[in-house]
């Protein structure tokens, strides 16, 4: 069965690379005009896909992705933005809000259908038969996308979500930032390796207690990040870097 691909537009002229990309039989194509009229339709018909063709990420973007995180009938339904343009900061906050890729035109008809495809092949990261994974007193919730120190609770966007995940899946080993970039950002190609860091340090807000000296999320200077139970580094903790520095030798 072909897989529906919902493509919504605010103007009246779609980005032509959508037409050469998609114009194959391929894909079950359904067209949305206007941010207003996505939520009924994605109601109504269920697309595997949604994909933006957007001038520039703006608030009316950001809110409408808040309200497909909270439509149970959206979760599973991946988000392609294709934008005129955007910087980094914007990139982040489409990531951060539910996008599954974010790509910038010129873009080739081929690397859009190649970015489509690996997106709807792509599962978001989860424990198998698990709905709390825990480390320490660190507790991942599959269910709602939260986290827990103790009694208090905190929401994850999916995009921290997945990164904590698999850091969580092999606690203390050190992965590199390439590393990081294909598990959890694939299919997107990121130019600017930054955003790792980026979301490195919005996990540490929300898991350390000073962020000048976590002992939680740690960074191996030169080699990557990795997810440990402070209570197990033992007198031999490995020197970590603060978040400026991550930055700073981010290059």
């Amino acid at each position: 069965m072909r897989k529906r691909i919902m493509i919504v537009h605010n103007s009246s002229t779609l980005a032509p690379v959508i037409g050469e990309a998609l114009n194959n039989g391929t894909f079950d194509l359904r067209f949305v005009f206007g941010l207003s009229n996505v939520i009924e339709a994605v109601q109504k018909q269920k697309p595997s896909l949604l994909l933006f063709d957007i001038s520039s990420w703006q608030k009316p973007m950001e809110k409408l992705f808040l309200e497909l995180m909270e439509l149970k009938s959206a979760r599973s339904s991946r988000k392609i933005i294709l934008s005129d343009s955007a910087g980094l900061d914007d990139i982040v906050t489409a990531l951060d809000s539910g996008a599954d890729d974010f790509l910038l035109k010129p873009v080739s008809p081929r690397e859009l259908l190649v970015r489509l495809e690996a997106t709807l092949r792509s599962q978001t990261i989860v424990f198998p038969e698990e709905e709390v994974r825990t480390l320490g007193a660190l507790s991942l919730y599959r269910e709602g996308m939260e986290i827990s120190l103790g009694a208090e609770r905190k929401k994850l966007s999916p995009k921290e979500f997945n990164l904590l995940a698999h850091l969580m899946n092999s606690p203390g080993r050190v992965f590199s930032r390439e590393e990081l970039l294909e598990s959890v950002w694939i299919p997107s190609e990121i130019e600017d390796r930054r955003i790792v860091d980026v979301y490195i340090r919005r996990l540490r807000e929300k898991i350390e207690d000073d962020l000048s000296q976590p002992r939680r999320l740690l960074t191996r200077r030169g080699e990557g990040y990795s997810l440990v139970d402070p209570l197990d580094l033992g007198p031999a903790k490995a020197k970590v870097s603060t978040e400026s520095e991550d930055l700073r030798h981010s290059g």
